[in-house]
């Protein structure tokens, strides 16, 4: 039971950290994106996990990750510090794409630098 409480707490900050990551696409215009986002989020809990653990959102080319609000604007800088909430979230929870550590360390580094 202590388990299942611990990772009903780290779902409930993965559904709040894709809330912020929908909620800064649509901001920002990615209406697909953010619909991605939505769908996943209307689901159960094991949608959300297949989803935060997809190419959809942790893939190259097309990806979230990778294409979403592009260039190095100011709301890009954003979705990139919700992504590496969500990314250290899902790797404590072992919810991860092989490229989540790839992307939530790139993010990190960019910020570090002010890139």
């Amino acid at each position: 039971m202590r388990q299942r409480a611990a990772n009903d707490s780290t779902m409930e900050r993965i559904r709040a950290l894709l809330q912020q990551v929908r909620d800064q696409l649509t901001a920002s215009g990615e209406h697909r994106f953010a619909g991605d986002v939505d769908a996943a989020l209307a689901s159960c809990d094991d949608a959300v996990a297949a989803f935060v653990m997809s190419n959809e959102l942790w893939g190259g080319a097309g990806s979230i990750a990778e294409q979403a609000l592009g260039g190095r604007s100011p709301a890009r800088r954003q979705l990139e510090t919700l992504l590496i909430q969500l990314g250290r979230e899902q790797i404590v929870m072992g919810y991860t794409n092989p490229r989540t550590a790839t992307w939530t360390s790139m993010f990190h580094e960019w910020q570090t630098q002010g890139i």
